[in-house]
């Protein structure tokens, strides 16, 4: 017997057929689950330089943590659609596909138990890449650190990032930016003033989310302008222990003879992104010849600039994106993962490696 088939029947086939066929982020190779939560985080500017009237009032903090609840159910996008948008014009991208990307981190775990503002684990606090990808563009790797028992913390600014959504819904657009060195500057220092309050409110922060978050001792993690920020957040707090920049130009006092931070630092760079290299950033030579306390400098081969967040791996589902390098973006996932988590095994948790010290064919 032959059955009709209805319009339903063939919106229901495609929508299941669409999930079937998701296509999931990396999942978090350690022992533990990973959360994630967005928090809003009040704070006057008024010498914003994207922000109308150069005022703004408020940043987001993205929180990735260890959990031991399992995912349920069917994976989830994990980037919002307006960012997938965005990106998916600017860098390429079939239009729909960033936004069909899934991930199994799952929003609003619950935290592992413990003490309020306690942790065996540090706490690493993150930047992302100027003007982008925002924190959930770089959830491959700060997930894969939280699977490792660390709470990271990732730190978006309105107007700067292509888009960011408050946790009550409350979208945000960022403003076009022309890339000229004062504006980058006056970005750079927005960053910094945003690390800072972060830093100076975190323990009542952590006290009001009653979470077992260590308060005392954090990592300062970041991207591009989000590494130089990392870095330039370290002179100021002594709970910042350690600093590793992703491939990114530092300023001001970074890019000094008196940019000694005196604490342990790993630059990791793209190919070309190195003191060694023909065509190298001098920054980086007058940062890393100043420092006196532990200094490592490392370079992926076959890596460019977007190679360092999770373009690297949009890039091995359609290979669309001109500005990353013919590095396999799988490879280049666990190499980032595996450095970064080495890094701060070391400098945090006293785990020594030698993956930092012999250089290796990558």
């Amino acid at each position: 017997m032959k059955f009709p088939i209805g319009a339903g029947d063939i919106t229901l086939t495609l929508l299941q057929l669409s999930i079937a066929n998701a296509i999931s982020i990396p999942p978090p190779t350690g022992p533990y689950q990973v959360g994630v939560v967005k928090h809003t985080i009040e704070h006057l500017n008024t010498h914003d330089p994207l922000a109308p009237n150069n005022v703004s009032t408020a940043f987001l903090a993205t929180i990735f943590y260890p959990t031991l609840q399992k995912p349920k159910g069917t994976p989830l996008p994990y980037l919002n659609p307006e960012t997938a948008a965005f990106f998916e014009q600017s860098w390429n991208y079939t239009s729909g596909l960033l936004a069909s990307i899934t991930s199994t981190v799952q929003p609003d775990a619950p935290f592992l138990e413990g003490d309020v503002g306690v942790s065996p684990y540090p706490t690493i606090l993150f930047g992302p890449g100027g003007g982008g990808p925002p924190v959930e563009g770089n959830t491959i790797l700060l997930s894969e650190l939280a699977s490792y028992g660390y709470t990271v913390i990732g730190l978006d600014h309105p107007f700067e990032q292509p888009f960011i959504r408050y946790p009550n819904g409350t979208g945000v657009d960022g403003v076009y930016i022309d890339y000229d060195l004062d504006l980058i500057i006056a970005i750079y220092k927005t960053r910094l003033v945003d690390n800072a309050a972060f830093l100076k409110s975190f323990f009542k922060f952590v006290h009001e989310i009653r979470a077992p978050i260590n308060t005392t001792h954090i990592g300062s993690l970041g991207y591009s302008l989000g590494g130089a920020a990392a870095l330039g957040s370290m002179y100021y707090d002594r709970r910042l222990i350690s600093g590793l920049n992703l491939d990114g130009t530092v300023y001001n006092r970074l890019n000094s003879t008196y940019s000694d931070e005196k604490k342990p630092v790993l630059f990791l760079g793209n190919e070309y992104h190195n003191t060694d290299s023909t065509v190298h950033d001098p920054t980086w030579d007058v940062f890393l010849s100043s420092q006196t306390g532990y200094v490592r400098e490392l370079s992926i081969n076959g890596t460019t600039h977007h190679d360092f967040c999770d373009d690297t791996f949009w890039k091995t589902i359609e290979d669309s994106d001109p500005s990353t390098g013919p590095i396999d973006g799988n490879r280049q996932v666990r190499i980032l993962n595996t450095f970064v988590k080495a890094f701060f095994d070391l400098t945090l948790l006293g785990k020594s490696s030698t993956i930092l010290d012999n250089p290796s064919a990558d």
